[in-house]
């Protein structure tokens, strides 16, 4: 189960990071912050959703408390692996270099942590065969 969680934890991470830098190079400056916070939560939503049908799928037996275990593996990644890389842009400097995120914004990622934690119950797994 632990493997499976921070399997889980690591691909919705690694979405972000993927989605992050598009938002931020790509989108900001055409659409706006807001409207590109919006349109990086929309394709996390299915993003997330794959991820976490691609693992329940995998899991021998998904009870549950393994579904629990596995959303709250997850959620503590991606919030622990968000920090580090905050940190680590702080003190590189390159959190300075670009356009300070409103509240709004930030708050854009609330519901996906949700979203995150609550995909393990709702997405089933595919019949062997």
């Amino acid at each position: 189960m632990i493997t499976q969680g921070l399997l889980y934890g690591a691909l919705a991470f690694a979405a972000g990071a993927l989605l992050g830098p598009i938002r931020e190079l790509l989108l900001v400056p055409r659409l706006g912050g807001m409207a590109a916070a919006l349109a990086e939560a929309a394709a996390m939503v299915l993003l997330l959703w794959l991820a976490a049908r691609f693992v329940v799928g995998r899991l021998p037996a998904p009870s549950r408390g393994a579904r629990a275990a596995l959303a709250g593996i997850a959620v503590a990644i991606v919030v622990g692996c968000d920090v580090a890389l905050g940190l680590l842009l702080e003190a590189s400097g390159l959190a300075g270099q670009r356009a300070p995120r409103s509240l709004a914004e930030r708050l854009v990622g609330l519901p996906l942590l949700v979203w995150l934690a609550i995909l393990p119950f709702l997405v089933r797994r595919r019949a062997p065969g």
